[in-house]
């Protein structure tokens, strides 16, 4: 399997084209191989990635195959689903991933699979674009979009198939000047950063009667003085879905979370305004299944009254040492401001902690390599600034790019690393290097790795253009 593609602009999503990602349920020993083995024969695996469980090791019972075409995961869909494949005994479930957070069968949602969305001169009749797509599969209606008021064309339609196979033919392979693409369902179009998530907590809100009987609970709750909980869940959660799960309970007023890669597991925290929205979020969330099958850990953070018990505690040797400094230095003809500015910043310090508990979690420095998810080299330093240019990475990263710091630390382990950046609000940048090897070293790598839970793509760029001359020169 060859990650090392050339970049074109159809690269610029995490997921790219939309629905070439399946979701497969099957045994725990079922291996890589065996599953590049068995969906080779419908098209090109860009990736294959099977979870293991973070104590044991061992294979989770599901894996995570792309597409480089979503027509190649429609045609696998159709023939896989249900079937076993050589030296295995249970049958697959095969869905399609939109992403790690939204999985669904093809029979889900009829509108989401089979139905595009094109555009269209206005006077194009219906009969033409159903003659045009019906080479692709049994068109079972076109819906031309009309203004309300005019009645007129408003130049684009719907086309809905048979199946998603037909769709997602369709959508590769029609004239490009319908610009086809997948149509959200018409009955409700959802937020693009929505998911399956929503639905899976119905348990605990979906109706107006649950979320007020949640808000009674939380009032009724027996405080216990904390207002911030720590929570450990899978690593394929987003922050997101995370968010969304603790802001059922009223209150919520920030979350934090990262992925912990030596672990396996992602790791925060979450605040709230009072100590009987914490108190019940423990109660309510603590072991909460998500996604089915999968606990959520919840618990009260303690680091809050350890920083006041360790803060009082040390509340008489700090007055003692602030009242020292001051007294001899306003006696003094030269006096230390060094010292006097140290039992200041000590005393600061002690009253901050005393108000308000420890600093919150934090995404890990560079330091910690459990924020990336592949085995890297150690630092290297930094190629000369203007050091001819071998070769260029392009990234690719989704829904955000990870820390400027974080890029620098980690491609810069290759060696000759020139320089390396994102464009200004992209989730797209570039990696320079001054030799071919360094960069070609970094591609094997990091393409297909996490960083800070984001999911890279790290492919050969286009050689550099060169600048402009001015016309001035």
């Amino acid at each position: 399997m060859d990650n090392r593609r050339k970049f074109n602009k159809s690269d610029d999503s995490s997921d790219v084209p939309m629905y070439s990602r399946l979701f497969i349920v099957t045994e725990k020993q079922t291996t890589e191989q065996q599953f590049i083995d068995a969906f080779k024969k419908f098209g090109q695996i860009e990736d294959v990635h099977i979870p293991r469980d973070h104590n044991s090791g061992e294979r989770k019972g599901f894996v995570y195959i792309k597409f480089s075409k979503a027509s190649e995961a429609a045609a696998a869909l159709e023939e896989m689903n249900f079937q076993t494949i050589p030296n295995t005994n249970r049958p697959l479930k095969v869905m399609v991933a939109a992403n790690r957070s939204d999985i669904q069968t093809a029979n889900d949602d009829d509108e989401k699979f089979k139905r595009i969305f094109i555009t269209v001169p206005k006077m194009m009749a219906e009969s033409k674009i159903k003659e045009d797509f019906s080479k692709f599969g049994n068109v079972q209606s076109v819906l031309i979009q009309k203004d309300r008021d005019t009645g007129m064309p408003r130049g684009f339609a719907y086309v809905k198939f048979n199946s998603f196979l037909e769709a997602a033919q369709a959508v590769e392979g029609c004239d490009t000047s319908y610009r086809a693409i997948f149509a959200l369902p018409k009955v409700h179009k959802r937020n693009r950063y929505e998911s399956s998530f929503e639905s899976n907590m119905s348990t605990l809100a979906n109706t107006s009667a649950n979320f007020h009987s949640s808000l009674v609970s939380a009032i009724t709750a027996h405080p216990e003085g904390y207002t911030r909980i720590n929570f450990m869940c899978p690593p394929y959660l987003t922050h997101y879905n995370v968010e969304s799960l603790f802001d059922i309970v009223p209150g919520m007023i920030d979350c934090k979370y990262f992925v912990d890669y030596m672990r396996d597991c992602g790791k925060g925290t979450v605040t709230y305004s009072n100590p009987m929205s914490a108190a019940h979020a423990v109660q309510k969330l603590n072991r909460f299944e998500y996604p089915p099958g999968v606990k959520i850990f919840v618990r009260r953070d303690n680091s809050q009254f350890e920083a006041h018990e360790q803060s009082f505690k040390n509340i008489p040797n700090v007055v003692k040492d602030l009242k020292q400094a001051i007294s001899s230095n306003a006696n003094s003809s030269a006096p230390d401001l060094a010292q006097l500015a140290e039992a200041i910043a000590e005393a600061s310090k002690l009253i901050k902690m005393a108000t308000s508990g420890t600093p919150e979690m934090d995404i890990p420095d560079s330091n910690d390599l459990s924020y990336c998810s592949v085995k890297l080299p150690p630092q290297k330093p930094l190629a000369d600034i203007d050091s001819p240019l071998a070769k260029r990475c392009f990234l690719v990263c989704k829904p955000q790019p990870p820390p400027m710091t974080v890029l620098r630390d980690i491609f810069c382990r290759f060696g000759d690393l020139i320089n390396v950046y994102t464009l200004p609000n992209k989730t797209v940048g570039y990696a320079r290097y001054a030799s071919a090897e360094a960069a070609d070293e970094a591609i094997k790598t990091l393409h297909g790795a996490e960083i800070c839970g984001i999911r890279m793509k790290v492919l050969e760029a286009d050689d550099e253009a060169p600048p402009k001359r001015s016309r001035y020169n």
